[in-house]
This record gives structure tokens, C-alpha cells and sequence, in this order.
């Protein structure tokens, strides 16, 4: 019921908007009006060609094409009586000679709160205070200007009411009196400015700035009074710039200051105190260094009560002073990835006791201290992946009592205590993939040496996952199947037989919990019938599912002997199907005439023995990923028996290689009935953080985004796998929806289908219906002003 009424008021709500967009489209000779939800007029002024995009009362966007000049006088009425919107926007447009009031004017427009003016090229033109004239009720403004090198100092004395403005340029230079009129200024966006540096008094003014960005302005120096004034500043971002130092006592005002963002520029060193009288500091964010930042002062980070979150990732962190957090009680997320760290003071975390998450990923450590993690209780995710650990002791992870989620890949592990992980009781993941364990040690009985094999999850129950791979296992352990994991990989091992052969005349119930996947593959399983007992064992009695074929190298010969004498009465039947079907197929073909006649009589066609015409139309595929997103994608994507099934033609494809170890890439060669004129190659990208650390280390930032733009023939799915990136979530935001997609939306091999086969026989390919064709319109919808500009994530934000 509750849903009928919902699509009753939304149909309504359509009916409307379309009424009154039809009231709206003025009958002006020089335009023509189209659209349904919104109104679209195509205009012709004096040879200019001008685009007005408006929804009633909400927004108007007008959008010239080559137009140095443009007489606004002359643009239609967009309306039947004055009224007002929530935003207009002019993109490309010459500045007006009159002011902006005076169009609004013309084009019916009363009042709006905001206003947007881009323009791409250089204008010939430039403001003054008589465009602002009359928009007394305007709070929010952006200009983003080329060819503009000054703006006057009066500007703004008629727009008073301003709390938002965002100035974007180039080649701009800013005055100390031109921001004094807006004391009600709350947001200041100053980005993409070749200023080289600000005056001490510029902000001194704005009494009520609550927000501040500085992106990519490229200013070298900041003097140390350059925050006075702006007492209630909460964020700050100063990223993209050319600076190399802050002097200690610049953030001193600051005291409201919860975010301070430093993307991007040349600290080689940072004062002593620098966030002393921050005590309202929430998150700090330190990345992509261009200069190697080697130490951090000691007590940084200290005596701030209410910081919340460090990132300090790609900076050249070598080491890090015991003292750094030291009475900052509340921190709950900690990074200091990407960096060169080989070892951490055992006391660093002994007032971290709120801690959450903590991130050492990507750096050189050889060595955990036993004492390291004593005060993390509260801990749930620990990130130690591609440092260079060899041993972990039985004490390291004693206090983590709250870990859910560990991860120690791609290090050099060979020994881990056979008790690290027995206080453990949550729900965890545990990977130690690309390692050198074995779980095999030596001790001296009775004056022997002898080897002992002993499991450190013996007393570790109900693993969500528990990832071995690539490591040198030859034999595997009773623990691993009877202790309730759901998820266990020991793929890329040594393991011949997957349990002993008196371990399994034993019984291995109860279960603490089913199971529902493992792998196997990549073994050396032997063909004796201890494994088909294992493998009979798993799957039926412990409710497990192995994904992959373990045993298909085995061959038919596999199942010889007095394993199981079901197997000969399988080919007894397999035996009489066969004769069956021989004596069906001589009687087709001896009758195949009177065959044709009864069917072509009956159902008016022959679909058995027509000839039909087929034209192959090869299109191939080229999976390509990191190698650190291997075990991901093969058992993710590549993998038939998930969720998101992917199409029947990959299905079978990926059946019939599924025992080939493709590390990069795979190709997939489908046949589709069609024209013989379309032979397409189509890579797809599996876009991950991981990704984007190998194949971007050395590339700048700047530029990630347009080289993405610029390939062709090329689908980015975006994955959220490795570590945290914010450059990855910015590209993932950012993402063109043409030619990239998320792994986690909703039909996504369809969706992906659809943007492989650009619309050509997609439907008769795959046999997908209507529905899922047209939810993806062949241009994507453009969206408003209000959206793209005024509420378009900022730098701070990403």
C-alpha cells in the first residue's frame, strides 16, 4: 500500500513538473523549446548560438557557444511572470555590459541566492561593481575566470550577504581590501591561482570564515600572521602548493581548527609545537610528500584531546618519535603507510587505547616489539601488508582483543608462535598470503632433533576468513576444517595430501560452523584415495564447497580402483545413455526426409536440419590487474559459482580454462551472430588502490585522471580493494560513467556487457532483457548547475 501511494505522488509530481515546463517555453521567434521534465531552448542571437537549460523555480543555466559578445537583451523570457530560482549559472558567456540584475531581469528572474560565471577562455572584459548592483538577496557566488587578473577592490560591496564564495582562476591577484565588505562570509575557495604569496591582512576581515581552501595556488610562503582575524576557521586546506616550510606559530589563532589538509607539497621538515594551541583538532591529512619528510618532531601529535584521525601516507617517514601521540587519548585512526618506517618505538600506541585502525602498510618493517599493540584493545583492523616481518612472537597480539580484520601479506614470514592468535575471539579475517610459513619447527626430543608441526589456529574458532596462499605448506592441518572458518584459501602451496591418512579415519565432527568456500587449486594433491576420501569428506559431511578443481589433473583415471564401486555403476549407465543415443541418432538419420516433412508441416519451419546462418563476430576481451589483486579477482571476478554470475559465454570460457594460471591478463574470444565488420579489443581495467600504487607511483596526480579519459577501448571497474586511498576515492568520485564502472552496483555483468558491446546486438548476444538496456541511455544525463558547481566535492573533501 505504502508503495502505491508513493508511486501515485511521484507520478503526480512528474505531471506537474512536465505542465509546467510546458507553461514556461516562451514562443520567442529567435528560440526553439523542447524537453519533458525541464526546458530546453536552442536560441539564435544576432548568430550566436545560446543554449538555456531551466526547471521552474529551481534552476537556470545558459551556455554560449563561441560568443565574444553577446546582446542579453535579447534572450527569451523564461517565464510568464517574475519569479525567482534557487541558482543561475552562465558557462562561456561574455560578461555582460550591464548587470547581472538587469538580465535576470530580462529573462523574468526576480531573485536568486545563487550565481555561477565560468568561462573558459580569456574574457575581453572585466568585472565591476555595477554587476553586482541590486542582488541584494545573493548568498553564494562563484567565479571561475580566465583572462582576469585583478578584481576591484569595491566588487563586492553590493553583494554583502555572501557566505559562500569560490574564486577559481589563474592568473588572478588579490587585494587586501576586496574580501573587508563580506563579514558574513563563512566559505572561502581560492584555487587554481598562480599567487606566489598572500598578504598578512587578506582574511584578517572575515570574522565569521568557517571554511578556507588554498588548493593548488601555488603560494611558497605564508607569513605567520596570515590567520589573524579568522578566530573560528574549522578547516583548512593548504594542499597543492609550492611550500617547503610553516613557521611555528601560523596555526596559533586557529584555535576552532578541527581539518588541516597538506596535500602535495615540499616539507622537508615541520616545527616544533606546530599544533600546541589546537585543542579543538580533529584530523590531520599529510600525503604525497614531494620531498622526503624523514622524522616527525617529537609530540606532534600530543595533549590534543579531541584528535580523531593522522594520515601520514608517501611522505619518506623514516622514523617516528615514541612521543608523537602521547596524551591524545581519542585518536581512532592512525596511518603511516607508503613510507620508509624499518621500526617503531615499543611505547608509540600506550595511550591509544580508542584506537580503531591502524595502517603500517608499505614500509620496511623488519620487527614487531612484543609490547607494541599492549594498549590496543579496542583495535579492529590492523593493515601490515609488504613490510619485511620475518618473526611475530606469542605476546604481539595477546591484547588485541577486539581484532576482526588482519592483515600480514606480502611479507617474509617464516615463524609465527603457536599461540599468537589464542585470545582471539571475534569474528576475524585473518591473511597471511605471499609468505614462507609452513608451521614446521624443530625441537630436541630425547637428544633427537625432530620436526613439529603445530597449527597456530588450533584454538582460533569461526574465522570469517583464513588466507594461506602462496606460501610453502606441504601438508595442511585438522584446525583448518573442524574449527568453524567460512572462508579458508591454501591455494599456491606444496600440499600433497590434504590430511593424514589416520587423521581422517578419525571423526572431524562437530562443526563449529559450515563452511562455504575453500580453495585448493595449484597443489600437488596427490590421485591416491586419501584424497577422494578428503575431498568426499569436506563436501558432504563438513558442508564445504571448494571453488576451484583441485583434483582436475588427476583425469578420469582418478577415481580407479576400490575408492568408491559407485564409479563402475556409473559407467554401466553412462554405457546404456550412450547406446541410447546411438540407436537415436541412426534412426534420425536413416528418416531424416519423412523427419523434415512432418516438422516443416507442422510447425511451418526446420530447426534441426535447416541450415542457418551464422557470421562469427569476434569480439576479445583483456582482463588487466595487479598482481597484488590476483587472489581477488580469481575469486571474485573470475569465478562462476558467486553471486554475480557473469554471461553464459564467460561462464564457459572461464570453465574451460579455469586450470590455467594467467597472472596479468586473460582473453576471451566470444562468438556472436551479427555483421562480419566489427573484430573489437576491449581492455578491462580492475582499478583498485593496489592498481593505482603500481602503475601510478611515478606518474603526477595532476594528471591520473585525464590519461584515464584519454584510453581507449578501455573499461575501469572500480574495486575496493588494498588500503584506504584518497587519490582513489577522488577517481572513483570523479569516474566518467561512459567508460568505468563499480563493482558493487547492481547488475554489473550486464552493465558491463552493455558498455562492451556500445549497443550492437548487445540484446541477441548475452539475451538481455529490455530492461537492463535501457537503463543505460546511450549519452549520460547532464546534470545541473546546482549540482556540478555548488555542491561538487572540494579538494579538503576528497
Amino acid at each position: 500500500m505504502y508503495r502505491k501511494v508513493m508511486y501515485v505522488a511521484v507520478a503526480a509530481l512528474t505531471l506537474q513538473i512536465i505542465g509546467a515546463a510546458q507553461l514556461m517555453c516562451p514562443s520567442d521567434p529567435n528560440c526553439v523549446c523542447g524537453g519533458t521534465l525541464a526546458v530546453e531552448l536552442n536560441c539564435n542571437i544576432d548568430g550566436r548560438m545560446v543554449t538555456i537549460n531551466l526547471l521552474p523555480n529551481i534552476y537556470i543555466n545558459i551556455k554560449c557557444e563561441n560568443a565574444s559578445s553577446l546582446d542579453y537583451s535579447k534572450l527569451p523570457k523564461c517565464a510568464n511572470e517574475m519569479s525567482s530560482f534557487k541558482s543561475v549559472s552562465f558557462k562561456d558567456c561574455p560578461l555582460p555590459s550591464s548587470s547581472f540584475k538587469e538580465v535576470l531581469s530580462n529573462i523574468g528572474v526576480s531573485k536568486t541566492m545563487a550565481l555561477i560565471f565560468q568561462n573558459a577562455k580569456n574574457l575581453s572584459g572585466y568585472f565591476d561593481r555595477k554587476h553586482f548592483a541590486g542582488l541584494d538577496d545573493l548568498t553564494k557566488l562563484l567565479l571561475s575566470i580566465n583572462g582576469v587578473t585583478r578584481l576591484p577592490d569595491n566588487l563586492f560591496v553590493d553583494i554583502n550577504k555572501l557566505t559562500w564564495l569560490n574564486i577559481r582562476s589563474n592568473t588572478i591577484s588579490l587585494s587586501e581590501e576586496l574580501f573587508k565588505p563580506l563579514e558574513k562570509l563563512e566559505t572561502l575557495e581560492i584555487s587554481h591561482n598562480h599567487m606566489t604569496n598572500i598578504s598578512s591582512n587578506l582574511f584578517s576581515h572575515l570574522s565569521f570564515l568557517r571554511k578556507l581552501s588554498l588548493w593548488q595556488s601555488n603560494v611558497t610562503w605564508f607569513s605567520k600572521d596570515l590567520f589573524n582575524g579568522v578566530d573560528v576557521l574549522e578547516e583548512l586546506d593548504l594542499s597543492s602548493n609550492g611550500l617547503n616550510e610553516l613557521p611555528a606559530s601560523i596555526f596559533k589563532p586557529l584555535r576552532k581548527l578541527k581539518k588541516l589538509t597538506l596535500f602535495s607539497n615540499k616539507f622537508s621538515s615541520l616545527p616544533n609545537n606546530l599544533f600546541k594551541n589546537n585543542g579543538e583538532l580533529e584530523t590531520v591529512v599529510i600525503l604525497n610528500n614531494d620531498v622526503k619528510l624523514k622524522e616527525l618532531p617529537k609530540y606532534l601529535f600530543g595533549d590534543l584531546p579531541n584528535l580523531r584521525q593522522i594520515y601520514i601516507q608517501r611522505s619518506g617517514l623514516e622514523t617516528v618519535p615514541h612521543d608523537v601521540f602521547a596524551n591524545s587519548p581519542l585518536i581512532t585512526n592512525i596511518s603511516l603507510a607508503y613510507n620508509d618506517i624499518t621500526t617503531l618505538p615499543e611505547d608509540i600506541f600506550n595511550d591509544q587505547i580508542n584506537l580503531l585502525e591502524l595502517d603500517l602498510s608499505y614500509n620496511k618493517i623488519t620487527e614487531l616489539k612484543p609490547k607494541l599493540f599492549s594498549s590496543l584493545v579496542r583495535l579492529e583492523r590492523l593493515n601490515l601488508c609488504h613490510n619485511s616481518l620475518v618473526e611475530i612472537s606469542g605476546q604481539t597480539f595477546s591484547s588485541l582483543l577486539s581484532l576482526i580484520d588482519l592483515e600480514m601479506e606480502h611479507n617474509n614470514l617464516k615463524t609465527i608462535s603457536s599461540y599468537l592468535f589464542s585470545n582471539n575471539k571475534q569474528h576475524m579475517s585473518i591473511s597471511l598470503a605471499y609468505n614462507q610459513l609452513d608451521f614446521e619447527g624443530t625441537e630436541l626430543i630425547n637428544d633427537t632433533w625432530q620436526i613439529n608441526k603445530i597449527s597456530p589456529f588450533a584454538e582460533t574458532y569461526n574465522l570469517k576468513l583464513l588466507n594461506l596462499s602462496h606460501n610453502e605448506f606441504k601438508v595442511s592441518f585438522k584446525d583448518w576444517w573442524v574449527n568453524g572458518h567460512e572462508n579458508i584459501d591454501v591455494s599456491y602451496n606444496n600440499i600433497t595430501n590434504p590430511m593424514p591418512e589416520d587423521e581422517i579415519t578419525c571423526p572431524l565432527n562437530p562443526v563449529k560452523k559450515p563452511m562455504t568456500h575453500v580453495w585448493l587449486s595449484e597443489n600437488p594433491l596427490s590421485c591416491e584415495c586419501p584424497t577422494v576420501y578428503f575431498v568426499d569428506l569436506i563436501q558432504n559431511d563438513l558442508n564445504m564447497k571448494i571453488v576451484d578443481d583441485a583434483l582436475g589433473h588427476c583425469g578420469i583415471l582418478f577415481f580407479h580402483g576400490e575408492c568408491y564401486t559407485k564409479f563402475y555403476v556409473i559407467i554401466i549407465l553412462m554405457l546404456i545413455a550412450s547406446l541410447i543415443y546411438l540407436g537415436i541418432t541412426v534412426y534420425v538419420v536413416r528418416n531424416r526426409p519423412k523427419i523434415n516433412a512432418f516438422l516443416k508441416k507442422r510447425l511451418g519451419f526446420i530447426p534441426f536440419f535447416g541450415k542457418r546462418r551464422q557470421v562469427k563476430n569476434a569480439h576479445k576481451l583483456n582482463f588487466k590487474y595487479c598482481d597484488k589483486d590476483e587472489e581477488f579477482v580469481r575469486k571474485e571476478i573470475f569465478s562462476v559459482t558467486q553471486d554475480k554470475k557473469p554471461p553464459k559465454l564467460i561462464q564457459e570460457y572461464l570453465e574451460q580454462n579455469r586450470n590455467e594460471r594467467r597472472c596479468n591478463s586473460i582473453e576471451i574470444l566470444t562468438k556472436v551472430y551479427g555483421p562480419p565488420d566489427t573484430f573489437k579489443r576491449t581492455t578491462i581495467v580492475i582499478f583498485s588502490s593496489n592498481y593505482l600504487t603500481t602503475h601510478y607511483s611515478h606518474v603526477d596526480i595532476k594528471k591520473i585522471h585525464s590519461e584515464m579519459l584519454k584510453m581507449e577501448n578501455t573499461i575501469f571497474v572500480f574495486v575496493d580493494n588494498g588500503s584506504e586511498d584518497s587519490i582513489y576515492a577522488f577517481l572513483k568520485e570523479q569516474r566518467d560513467v561512459k567508460k568505468s564502472i563499480v563493482w558493487d552496483e547492481n547488475d554489473f555483468w550486464d552493465k558491463l556487457i552493455i558498455m562492451i558491446s556500445e549497443g550492437r546486438a548487445s540484446a541477441k548476444t548475452f539475451n538481455l532483457k529490455k530492461k537492463n538496456i535501457e537503463k543505460f541511455p546511450s549519452k549520460p544525463v547532464k546534470n545541473t548547475a546546482s549540482d556540478n558547481e555548488l555542491d561538487s566535492p572540494t579538494h579538503s573533501q576528497v
